[in-house]
This record gives structure tokens, C-alpha cells and sequence, in this order.
């Protein structure tokens, strides 16, 4: 059975009833989900973890955005007989839209996301979650039509190979002082600027840029101990995310329509996640200082 074929026969599957789980599993895939859950575990669940997490996430979805440019490959979308749906969700993922169908950038971010969680936390239970939500995703790209099947199984094999080795990168991190650190957080997303002189990549290396000096300069000089209460969470939670997305939007409108200012306005992003709304936590007493400080490595669990 050709691609075309395997694509045509999950899009009659279409149902007004099943589009709705399809539209959720869409969301839980796009990138407004991962500006949601990646800060919320930081700010509410635990620090080491969200921080891996993030950076091992980001650099994921540039590795794949790098891919989608370099193979080119156009969607199905219009192919004969496949109807697609919820096209929005394709076309506001990158800037080579429909060009851009190769790895599955949901495939990819679902199996980096759940996968590292799954390791880190490594209950039955977690695991079938995670790999239930992995498969649902990748699936719920077939039967909305906007993928080929080569394009989910690359990037649920991508996302699997980044998570391994981010996991043997941990054991070089560990062995290695704080400056050297600090002096990569700066020096790998410049590199990484200049491999992939596209929009994403400006944007994506920024991150990387401000979530690896942010969550140095919070270890050393915030030290937020995240709260046993709910109601502190949520309010750490809120002010974060509305100054994240003032910072995303309010500076489109102050910043030149250039790369360059791009990537400062998403390093600012990751500095105000990993940095400065702890730091607004524990000023505001929302949260408290932690007694004994940490290093920001990747090895502890939590």
C-alpha cells in the first residue's frame, strides 16, 4: 500500500464525531500547548526537570524545523482523494509552509516531550499515558491529511534518538563547573544561528540562548523554592505566563521585522521563564527562597 493510499483510506475514516478528538490531539501538538506545559512544569512541578525538558524540547523542534527546510517536502494537502482538515494548524507552523511535511514537527514534539517524561518519571502508568498520547498525535496527523506516514514515523524516531542523547550529554554536563556552563549557554545557540540562518532558527536558538543563562543565573541568584500550594502555583503560573506572551507579542510591535531582533526577543522569552519571573515569585513572596542553593546540571532527577 502506497502513502497516498494509507492516507486516503484515514481521511474517510473522517467524522464530525471523530474531528473533535482530532482537533484536540491538533492542540496538544501545536506550539501554544508547549508555551503552556513546559513553563508550568518550571514554575510548579520542579526546576531541573522543567529546565531539561525545555532545552532538550527546543532544541528538538529546531533540529526538526532545520529538516522540514533542508528535504522540502510538500504536504499532502489537495493530493487526490485525501480531504485535509484543520489546515491553520500546518500553515502557522513554519515559514516554508506547505513545503515543510517532512519530519512531523507534532510527531516529533509529542515524542520528545512524553518520552522524556516518561523516562524521568518511569511509572506504568505515566509510560502508557505518554505512549498513548505519542500515538494519538501521530495518528490524529493522518487522519486530519496533513502528513505523509514517512513524515510521523521520522519524527517519533527523531524525538526518541534526541532523548537518548540528551541523556549520555548529561554524564559530560555533570563533570564539567559552572563558568564553562554559562559560557556554553552562550556560545552553542550562536553556533546553532549559524547553521540554520532561517526565522525558526533565529527564534529557536534565542530560546536556547535565555533558558540556558536564565536558569544559571536563577540557581545562583533566586534559588525559588516552588510552593506546596495549589492557589500559590496557580498565581506563579499566571503572572508568568502573561509577562512570557507580553514579551512575545509587545515586543513584535517595539523590534524591526528582522531575524537578528528575533532571536533577542525570544532570548527574552527564555530569560524572563527561567530567570526573571522566578525572580518576581520570590520577590512578591509567592514563593520562598530555597535554603541550600543547587547547580544547574542535568543530572539531578528533580
Amino acid at each position: 500500500m502506497s502513502q497516498l493510499e494509507i492516507l486516503q483510506w484515514f481521511t474517510q475514516l473522517q467524522h464530525p464525531f471523530l474531528d473533535q478528538f482530532a482537533r484536540v490531539f491538533t492542540f496538544l501538538g501545536n506550539e501554544e500547548f508547549y508555551f503552556i506545559i513546559l513553563p508550568l512544569i518550571y514554575w510548579c512541578i520542579s526546576k531541573p526537570i522543567g529546565f531539561r525538558l525545555f532545552y532538550i524540547f527546543i532544541f528538538s523542534i529546531y533540529i526538526n524545523s532545520f529538516l522540514k527546510i533542508y528535504f522540502a517536502v510538500t504536504r499532502p494537502i489537495g493530493a487526490e482523494g485525501v480531504n485535509s482538515l484543520f489546515i491553520s494548524s500546518a500553515a502557522d507552523a513554519g515559514s516554508h509552509y506547505p513545503h515543510d511535511s517532512f519530519p512531523s514537527g507534532h510527531a516529533q514534539g509529542s515524542a520528545t516531550l512524553w518520552g522524556y517524561l516518561a523516562y524521568i518519571f518511569r511509572t506504568s502508568v505515566f509510560i502508557a499515558l505518554a505512549c498513548s498520547l505519542i500515538f494519538f498525535i501521530s495518528i490524529s496527523r493522518l487522519y486530519t491529511g496533513l502528513h505523509w506516514p514517512t513524515d510521523i514515523i521520522a519524527g517519533v524516531a527523531l524525538g526518541i534518538g534526541i532523548i537518548i542523547i540528551a541523556i549520555y550529554v548529561k554524564n559530560f554536563l555533570s563533570k564539567i563547573n559552572v563558568g564553562l556552563q554559562l559560557i556554553l549557554a552562550v556560545i552553542v545557540p550562536i553556533i546553532l544561528v549559524f547553521l540554520f540562518p532561517e526565522e525558526e532558527g533565529f527564534k529557536f536558538a534565542g530560546l536556547l540562548l535565555g533558558a540556558g543563562v536564565g536558569y544559571i543565573l536563577e540557581s545562583k541568584f533566586v534559588k525559588m523554592e516552588i510552593s506546596a500550594s495549589f492557589i500559590r502555583k496557580g498565581i506563579a503560573f499566571m503572572i508568568g505566563l502573561v509577562g512570557m506572551f507580553a514579551i512575545q507579542e509587545g515586543f513584535k510591535f517595539v523590534f524591526p521585522d528582522m531575524f537578528i531582533f528575533d532571536f533577542i526577543r525570544y532570548a527574552l522569552i527564555g530569560l524572563w521563564g527561567l530567570f526573571l519571573a522566578p525572580y518576581i515569585f520570590v520577590l512578591f513572596k509567592i514563593y520562598d527562597k530555597e535554603e541550600k542553593g543547587y547547580f544547574p546540571t542535568f543530572t539531578n532527577r528533580m
